[in-house]
């Protein structure tokens, strides 16, 4: 009987292992392409307002806004992350 026990607690690990596993990576995903669309958006911001004559250097002026709210969504991303973590303990 005790072998059967054990044997269902590692099977339940290993599942929840699988899963927080798939979810990490699913996770890392949606990071990295957030990331590159941020970065592909501010990039593709500075070649339209350059087309319209402002300075390539007030450009990357106006799109650091970009870069800012990427800071702003990891750190949003992260205090939820924390608070969700703090509530279980």
């Amino acid at each position: 009987m005790r072998v059967k026990g054990a044997l269902r607690l590692i099977s339940t690990l290993f599942y929840g292992f699988i899963l927080l596993l798939s979810l990490s990576i699913r996770l890392l995903w949606i990071w990295l392409t957030v990331d590159w669309k941020i970065w592909k958006t501010r990039r593709g911001f500075e070649k339209e307002i350059v087309r319209y004559g402002v300075s390539k250097h007030d450009a990357k002026k106006l799109s650091a806004q970009y870069a800012t709210f990427k800071k702003n969504l990891k750190r949003l991303f992260m205090q939820s992350f924390k608070r969700i973590n703090a509530s279980h303990v």
